[in-house]
């Protein structure tokens, strides 16, 4: 057995949540910089994660599983891990920050400061919330009987133009908090160290069953959290090319009254956004309010064109979301030309 990623990073629920939560706000609502500001952050440490994946990937990794954004549930508490590598020899935990400018890790009272345009600001400790993790992880497989591994943690600035300097007097930290760029190193040393097998065949995939089973991803209640109502949303279908609302459904084709374009599909990015805000179940009439179509065979038709999981028939039948890794990762935000998102991209 060679390296295998056993669970692969997809755009996490809270970016997919961000962003079917900006298609479906009026316009006016979308400059929200309190909205913008929690998107991009989330952005920002995805596209970190995503280039650590790349690293991670392309080495020669012996007999190991990989798990991306892994998230368990120890006792009443979640704990997610960035990356976690799980060899026979042992365990790795990787923390992974896409911050910016420059970061002072000081070793001595683990502050870790971020200097950028004459402001310093403070973020936790990346190395303590892998130590965190790394407790967590150890109590888990505990519970399930699984043997003592040794457990080690990285963490990772992925940025590679931040500038990263240490203050204090361990360099032990030194290797606990590196540039990707250094992973790869720190890899090949951690393979050199343990080389004492803790886990056989059969516990290895015993451990990748029970991982991949108790896998939680979080999904926020957006909704909730900024206190949003009807009042805020589009009502119905808005037009992709000049953003009107609502769309009219007419000879099996979605109509803009407003531009004259036609779509086939409209409905399904409506649907994919109602089951990210609002729930993760529609029924029929739940459907025809939100795309504002009267006829329950149209609707019926347009639920079953998805291939959704469902229970129950005709009036009763309910209609379930898709697994995240499911959603559409290219699903575009609204209209650039019209959107304070032309900066971000």
């Amino acid at each position: 057995m060679s390296s295998k990623v056993q669970l692969f990073r997809t755009k996490p629920y809270i970016i997919l949540c961000y962003e079917a939560l900006f298609r479906q706000l009026k316009p006016q609502y979308r400059k929200n910089q309190i909205l913008l500001n929690e998107y991009y952050n989330h952005q920002a440490g995805f596209q970190g994660e995503k280039y650590s994946d790349y690293t991670v990937s392309i080495f020669p990794h012996k007999d190991a599983y990989i798990y991306q954004g892994i998230r368990l549930k120890n006792g009443p508490y979640f704990f997610q891990i960035d990356t976690l590598i799980v060899a026979k020899t042992f365990i790795l935990i990787l923390e992974i920050k896409h911050w910016k400018s420059e970061i002072e890790y000081d070793s001595n009272t683990h502050q870790t400061t971020q200097n950028s345009d004459d402001k310093r600001k403070a973020f936790r400790s990346p190395i303590l919330q892998a130590n965190n993790q790394k407790m967590q992880l150890t109590s888990w497989l505990q519970k399930r009987h699984f043997p003592n591994l040794p457990i080690e943690t990285i963490a990772i600035l992925s940025n590679p133009a931040t500038i990263l300097t240490y203050k204090g007097e361990s360099e032990e930290f030194h290797h606990k908090f590196i540039h990707l760029d250094h992973l790869p190193a720190i890899l090949e040393q951690h393979y050199a160290n343990y080389t004492r097998p803790y886990l056989d065949h059969g516990s290895m995939n015993k451990l990748n069953n029970a991982l991949l089973k108790n896998h939680t991803p979080h999904k926020p209640d957006l909704i909730k959290q900024f206190g949003i109502t009807n009042d805020h949303l589009i009502k119905g279908i808005e037009c992709n090319d000049c953003s009107y609302s609502p769309l009219i459904y007419k000879k099996r084709k979605w109509y803009c009254s407003n531009c004259d374009k036609f779509s086939e599909t409209a409905h399904v990015q409506k649907i994919l956004d109602y089951f990210l805000l609002i729930n993760p179940m529609i029924t029929n009439k739940a459907c025809r309010e939100l795309l504002l179509v009267e006829s329950p065979r149209v609707v019926y038709r347009l639920l079953n064109s998805m291939n959704l999981r469902y229970t129950g028939n005709n009036s009763a039948r309910k209609y379930f979301a898709p697994r995240l890794d499911e959603y559409p990762q290219d699903y575009t935000l609204p209209s650039k030309s019209k959107s304070v998102f032309s900066s971000l991209f």
